[in-house]
């Protein structure tokens, strides 16, 4: 972590690290003067500037391409200068604390230009600011993040709790003493979307629990589409009783507006028809990933169930609507036959379009301060969780056609040519392939079945990376020789990124892994020889099945 010196003297722009060379952790001390433009390409660096005061110019901080820049101070800033920080493409921007004066916050500025990837941390100081000094915020759009806390002497910073947006003016407040709310920060923001896809919690988390437009629910009078219902509507549920709609939620999103780390919140779950059971859901359910679903007192989030077959995540629709209802009482509604939860005010009203104010800690999610129900319990992972995905998986199975098998089927391709392991000890988890002379200097890949992770397993898992086979070791044997094969080598391709197994380093490949020719340089018949550290559970097709029997 080295100490960069950097002067702009004006009328430059420059790049960094392709034009000054600079590493992950590094710090960038910055000496302007005139007008510049600083682009920072995907690198994480703290920054410390000062502006020549006696020189008028303005100048473009530009993070980009996933770069995570902190200022930590800058000096120099007044009347004559500008200041200019421009969040890119899933780039993030911490600003605040000892970085503030009136003088720096009334003349910068902060672009958003991210298309719904970018993050802001902006940290007040411990002493109130005179709010009338603000920045100004431009080109926020839904996905975008702003995370608001105030610094504290001693410990983390305090979270902000709610915001307010008037005349074009965002003042973010954080909890006082006795239920009230103090100001922290404020903004000028301009071109803040009224339409609630904006919002701002502790954590910067988006999560959305609702159902889709078209989504029938029942009522004593037959099915309704959501986006139909009305206040004082009646509506059935599963416990067989009525009740009345109190309100109804909705919000509409675009997918290019979903940053790539929200996207296991955001994205809706489809259900297929008879998926949970017979008749439930009677045709095709979506709902948002953190809607929870009714099971015997418990409820589930629909994320937690998810397993590629019929139960997935939709990731194709460009745009989606969400609803939610809300009864004169908490109760089970019937959804397309499923039972799953009316809508529980935990704070997050504000994050629907048609929310009357705004509320503390908006957030979709299946959220911490969610009332207890007397009679339910939330189940997000454990035991009953792992027993209902099994079944659901074995059902998947009956339903489909489709197999879960833990065979990895493990075969090498040369130039098209198949080649199936010659040796295979369980035991070791060594795998050995001849290759034949006649594939010297041709490329090699590694074949296996492959799953994404959180979808085969009884354990709730997030995770999306596709796996196939978990590799200690690669070796090439030419005769007497044995050539090591750095599983870290750059020129592997189609590899997860390493992890640790229990001590033991290991890498995933993802189903089709390259072994370039250049890592297998020799002449004449040469073994390849793996050792597998770890497979998984994998889906198997009618047309796999047949492929293999072959």
């Amino acid at each position: 972590m080295a100490l960069i010196n950097l002067n702009l003297l004006g009328n430059q722009t420059t790049r960094v690290p392709q034009d000054q060379p600079v590493a992950n952790g590094d710090t960038l001390s910055l000496n302007l003067s005139g007008s510049n433009t600083l682009i920072i390409d995907g690198v994480d660096v703290d920054l410390a500037g000062t502006v020549s005061a006696a020189v008028g110019g303005d100048t473009i901080i530009e993070a980009t391409n996933g770069a995570n820049v902190n200022v930590t101070s800058f000096a120099g800033v007044g009347a004559a200068n500008s200041l200019t920080y421009r969040i890119g493409e899933n780039a993030s921007l911490g600003y605040g604390g000892g970085t503030l004066s009136v003088g720096l916050l009334n003349n910068t500025n902060i672009e958003f230009a991210s298309g719904g990837t970018g993050t802001l941390s902006f940290v007040a100081p411990t002493a109130n600011l005179d709010l009338s000094a603000r920045p100004t915020i431009t080109g926020l759009t839904a996905g975008d993040k702003l995370n608001v806390s105030q610094g504290n002497l001693i410990g983390d910073p305090t979270p902000a709790s709610s915001i307010n947006y008037e005349n074009g003016v965002l003042t973010v407040y954080r909890a006082g003493p006795l239920g009230t709310q103090l100001p922290i920060a404020s903004f000028n923001a301009p071109d803040l979307p009224t339409d609630g896809s904006f919002s701002l919690d502790a954590d910067g988390n988006v999560v959305y629990a609702c159902f889709l437009r078209g989504t029938l629910i029942a009522t004593p009078d037959g099915e309704t589409a959501v986006e139909d219902l009305r206040e004082g509507d009646r509506v059935s549920t599963a416990s067989g009783g009525v009740a009345t709609v109190k309100w109804v939620g909705y919000r509409k999103l675009h997918r290019n507006r979903i940053p790539a780390k929200d996207a296991l919140r955001a994205y809706p779950v489809r259900i297929a028809k008879d998926a949970l059971a017979d008749g439930r859901p009677v045709r095709d359910l979506t709902v948002s990933p953190g809607h929870h679903l009714y099971f015997d007192g418990r409820l589930v989030p629909a994320m937690a169930l998810i397993n590629g077959l019929t139960i997935v995540q939709d990731r194709e629709r460009v745009s989606f609507e969400y609803f939610h209802v809300e009864l004169d009482r908490f109760d089970i509604l019937l959804a397309d036959g499923v039972p799953a939860e009316s809508y529980v005010d935990t704070g997050n009203r504000q994050m629907f379009q048609n929310a009357d104010a705004v509320a503390l800690r908006p957030d979709f999610g299946p959220a911490a301060g969610r009332p207890q129900i007397e009679g339910l319990t939330i189940e997000r992972s454990g035991r009953y969780v792992e027993t209902l995905r099994n079944q659901l998986l074995v059902r998947a199975q009956v339903l489909t056609g489709v197999r879960r098998v833990a065979e990895p089927d493990l075969r090498l391709e040369i130039a098209g040519q198949r080649i199936e392991p010659s040796r295979v000890d369980p035991a070791s988890g060594l795998y050995a392939f001849d290759i034949p002379a006649t594939a010297a200097g041709q490329d090699v890949y590694l074949v296996s079945r492959s799953a994404i992770v959180r979808e085969t397993s009884v354990h709730v898992r997030m995770d999306r990376r596709r796996v196939g086979v978990g590799l200690a070791s690669l070796a090439l044997l030419r005769g007497e020789q044995r050539q090591p094969i750095d599983l870290m080598d750059p020129r592997l391709q189609g590899f997860n990124d390493p992890q640790d197994a229990h001590g033991t380093p290991m890498r995933w490949t993802m189903g089709r892994s390259l072994i370039p020719a250049a890592l297998l340089a020799g002449e004449g018949a040469a073994t390849l020889e793996l050792r597998v550290l770890r497979t998984y559970s994998y889906w198997e097709t009618a047309d796999d099945a047949t492929v293999l029997a072959a």
